[in-house]
């Protein structure tokens, strides 16, 4: 499952969790996210929720634009549909939105903490990548 957090001032605000495979982001009462911005059309973007064509277990998601007035960004450039990546900035109208996908772990990168000789402090250390 996703989150979308409404960024304001550089600090997270309000979160809204992507439940639907569909979800709806406009000006209008009908959206999942309505924002009272007149930079915003009624029906602007829509996130659609789907599973990975290369990886069944995956879900993967877009950002359609419905070709609004003022345009859809991510991360500030101008999209029309995107697939979304942990961590995205997604601006609609004057609000801004950071994209979590909690698919991002990835257990083949993982940090190992070393003791070093003084009580109570560790260290990170990189691990060597094995020769294939």
């Amino acid at each position: 499952m996703a989150t979308l957090i409404l960024m304001q001032d550089d600090h997270a605000g309000v979160r809204f969790v992507i439940e639907k495979t569909k979800f709806l982001i406009g000006r209008g009462p009908e959206n999942d996210i309505t924002l009272d911005d007149e930079l915003v059309s009624k029906c602007h973007a829509i996130i659609e929720v789907v599973v990975s064509a290369d990886d069944k277990k995956k879900i993967e998601y877009f950002l359609h634009d419905q070709d609004s007035t003022n345009y859809s960004f991510v991360n500030e450039e101008r999209v029309s549909i995107r697939r979304l990546s942990d961590k995205d900035i997604i601006r609609i109208g004057k609000s801004n939105f950071k994209f979590i996908d909690d698919q991002r772990d990835n257990l083949d990168v993982t940090t190992k903490l070393q003791k070093t000789w003084i009580p109570g402090v560790f260290v990170t250390k990189k691990g060597k990548k094995k020769k294939k």
